[in-house]
């Protein structure tokens, strides 16, 4: 990830309430520690791709969310 997508990630994740923000941690916390206990995570690159992934499905939770407050 280059800085700017770090800075729009931590913006959005320090935006949401509380308990959000424990979701989205724990779910990116987990699939970590899951690929390093099946020792998949052997160089950095794999660790930089799993964040993108991760992110990418966060993203548009956030995104989900915020179409439906609108709507409401």
């Amino acid at each position: 990830m280059i800085n700017t997508d770090t800075e729009r990630i931590y913006k959005e994740i320090s935006n949401l309430p509380p308990g959000e923000k424990m979701l989205i941690l724990t779910k990116i916390l987990s699939d970590i520690s899951h690929l390093i206990g099946r020792k998949k995570l052997n160089n950095i690159y794999n660790i930089k791709g799993l964040g993108k992934e991760s992110w990418k499905d966060i993203d548009e939770i956030i995104q989900r969310k915020s179409a439906l407050k609108r709507k409401s």
